[in-house]
């Protein structure tokens, strides 16, 4: 089997299963709803072209008939006795009176000259039809295969159905040959074999009984230009869809600049706020301190007031912190306690350790330690407020 027999197989086997798919129904509504937008003279253009030239022989001549859409007409006769070269420059002056020369030529015999069965065949068969065919032919027909030409049918069927019914055409091969080898000087080159279907001079019946080696080779022109077609729009599918994917990139590029720009600008305004913010604290860190913490005036005018004749000072300390400590001598320590707790610019006296007496002095030594009381109240102020929130948070669980 050469390849181009086994391209065949394999094509005609794709072509029989697409067949048997709801697709080419599809289509053919499809397409033929799209024409019907068409203008008239589009429509015409786009149509399948049926135009073929069909032969038969009556008696001694060769005639000739135009088939196209709107039938069929007799075109001319060649007369057969003429000498080859006669009758080629006969067939090229019918040929040359049309406008598309190059017509399809099929050699049409009388329905009534061949043999015709229906056979019912496994649906599986319809893969390699030709060949089972082939294969039954001795067993269906009073020939063999390789005394006939045939051609076939398959009737229309749905695709869950186990069997085939086939149409088979079969002609005696040596009748045929020898037919064909009398018109051979005036139309060798014959695209097929049909029979007429009713009357000579009709339609045909849309068969090829003519074998594939036989058929004069034509170059499928539409074939090329839709497979043109196609490779030019998958390469536009290919260049749109990089053209997509750059754009994509393009803008998730730009995106990304821009949002990298918008953070360092975001951080500098962050940097600049924090900055500012330093600033303004620096900047009013003395005057706050200073309105936060009394004047040293205050306290020792408030120290003298509190405190009896009979006490003095040692050490007045006042930290960081505004924490006050005060060590000194005084004839009563314990009762130092009370009269600061009447100051109104003091808070929280406490004695630290114990009180002491001097023996020199006779007098008791004491260390007491105070807070400024707008500083202590802010501290207890605050002090109840997180007491107050830490309850409320826990208030849901007790």
């Amino acid at each position: 089997m050469t390849f181009t027999e086994a391209l065949d197989i394999q094509l005609a086997r794709l072509r029989t299963r697409y067949a048997r798919t709801p697709l080419p129904r599809f289509f053919a509504w499809w397409g033929h709803e799209l024409a019907l937008l068409l203008p008239v003279r589009w429509r015409a253009l786009l149509a399948e072209r049926a135009d073929a030239l069909l032969l038969d022989v009556a008696g001694r001549e060769l005639c000739v008939w135009r088939q196209s859409t709107q039938g069929c007409s007799e075109l001319g006769r060649v007369n057969l006795d003429d000498s080859a070269e006669a009758q080629k420059a006969a067939f090229a002056r019918l040929r040359g009176a049309l406008e598309a020369p190059d017509l399809r030529r099929f050699y049409c015999i009388d329905g009534a000259r061949t043999l015709h069965r229906v056979l019912s065949l496994p649906a599986a068969a319809e893969d390699n039809l030709r060949q089972v065919l082939a294969f039954e032919m001795d067993r269906q027909t009073p020939f063999k295969a390789d005394q006939v030409y045939f051609d076939y049918a398959v009737a229309p069927h749905a695709a869950a159905d186990r069997n085939l019914h086939v149409e088979l055409t079969v002609v005696p091969r040596a009748q045929l040959d020898a037919e064909l080898a009398a018109i051979a000087g005036s139309a060798p080159m014959l695209d097929g074999v049909d029979c007429w279907a009713g009357v000579r001079g009709g339609a045909r019946l849309g068969l090829n009984l003519l074998p594939t080696e036989h058929r004069y080779a034509r170059k499928n022109l539409r074939l090329r230009l839709n497979l043109a077609l196609g490779a030019a729009a998958v390469v536009l599918l290919v260049t749109c869809m990089q053209l997509w994917l750059d754009n994509r990139a393009s803008a998730l590029t730009a995106m990304q600049a821009d949002v990298a720009r918008a953070q360092n600008d975001a951080k500098q305004v962050s940097q600049l706020r924090k900055t500012l913010q330093d600033t303004i604290d620096g900047a009013n860190f003395l005057s706050r301190k200073k309105h936060d913490t009394p004047l040293m005036v205050n306290l020792l005018e408030d120290l003298t007031q509190r405190l009896p004749d009979d006490t003095y000072l040692e050490r007045l300390n006042v930290d960081d912190k505004d924490k006050i400590e005060l060590q000194g001598l005084s004839d009563d320590a314990s009762k130092l306690i009370g009269l600061l707790n009447k100051s109104e610019l003091l808070a929280n006296p406490s004695v630290q350790g114990t009180i002491q007496p001097d023996p020199r002095t006779k007098k008791d030594r004491f260390n007491i330690t105070l807070d400024f009381r707008a500083i202590a109240d802010a501290q207890a102020a605050a002090a109840k407020a997180a007491t107050a929130a830490k309850g409320g948070t826990h208030a849901p669980g007790r």
